[in-house]
């Protein structure tokens, strides 16, 4: 036999539940009662000759304090039964409906999260496609976690992508631009331009890096003067012979020689590199 269908309308319900009044019987009587026996004693002073009956006082308040509150909590477990009882049968029903809804829950959730997977597939080739037309890489595009909702249209998807790109293709080429006019400036002042690239890689400002190249050959002038001052200050003269003051040390005579060199330009580099890590002077002799 087949089972039954089951319809909304065997589902409803209501529930009858009427609020209790909680009514102290004689509470004027007793609260006058009350508070005749607390002001008996208010203000009283302990002392030392009194002392027994103080304690006697406090034990009598305190058995009062005692019977009202075991009074209060015998009424508030009486009333909340019935609520405890309506919870418990609700809480059953709750439970079976979970043990449907769950196994539910989890297949839904397993099929779109596939969806989601293949949105993330078809927006990687999406990517793909569209990167060689902004001269981007498809990996210098971050995928954002919006272009996977399924609510957004492959029409707006596309385009939120394009911006992006186009977005990426501009900082690309401010950075190319930046890069250029770095490495020009700092072979104009005789400076090896890689750690300054690196560093626009990074994020670094343009003015800041120009600026910071200027400063370190500032400094490197300021160290050269100085050693060649310290050089000559500690220098003694015998003759045609230079001796360091303080190594006893024969010192070489500075040398100038004008050169003209002849190469491909990684040949020049290179002799140039040999020239500044020998910490020989050189300049350019227009």
């Amino acid at each position: 036999m087949a089972a039954e269908i089951v319809t909304n309308e065997q589902l409803n319900f209501s529930v009858d539940y009427q609020p209790t009044k909680i009514v102290i019987n004689n509470q004027d009587k007793l609260e006058r009662a009350l508070k005749a026996y607390i002001n008996k004693y208010s203000g009283l002073v302990v002392s030392e000759q009194t002392l027994p009956d103080d304690k006697k006082v406090k034990r009598e308040l305190n058995s009062l304090k005692k019977q009202l509150n075991d009074k209060r909590i015998e009424i508030h477990k009486t009333f909340d039964q019935p609520y405890i009882d309506f919870k418990t049968s609700i809480d059953g029903m709750l439970s079976q409906i979970d043990e449907v809804v769950n196994p539910i829950d989890e297949g839904i959730s397993k099929f779109e999260e596939q969806q989601k997977q293949q949105r993330l597939e078809d927006v990687k080739a999406e990517i793909a496609e569209m990167a060689p037309n902004y001269n981007v890489k498809p990996d210098e595009i971050e995928i954002d976690d919006s272009w996977l909702n399924k609510s957004l249209s492959k029409i707006k998807r596309t385009k939120v992508i394009a911006d992006r790109m186009k977005y990426a293709q501009a900082q690309k080429k401010a950075l190319n631009n930046s890069i250029t006019a770095a490495t020009e400036h700092a072979k104009s002042v005789g400076v090896e331009p890689d750690g300054w690239v690196e560093q626009l890689k990074q994020g670094q400002d343009l003015d800041w890096v120009i600026q910071a190249i200027d400063h370190s050959v500032e400094e490197r002038a300021k160290k050269a003067a100085y050693n060649k001052t310290m050089e000559d200050f500690n220098a003694e003269q015998h003759g045609e012979t230079t001796i360091d003051a303080n190594t006893g040390e024969i010192r070489d005579e500075d040398m100038t020689y004008v050169l003209k060199l002849t190469g491909t330009k990684a040949e020049l580099t290179a002799v140039r590199k040999f020239l500044d890590n020998s910490q020989i002077r050189w300049e350019k002799v227009e």
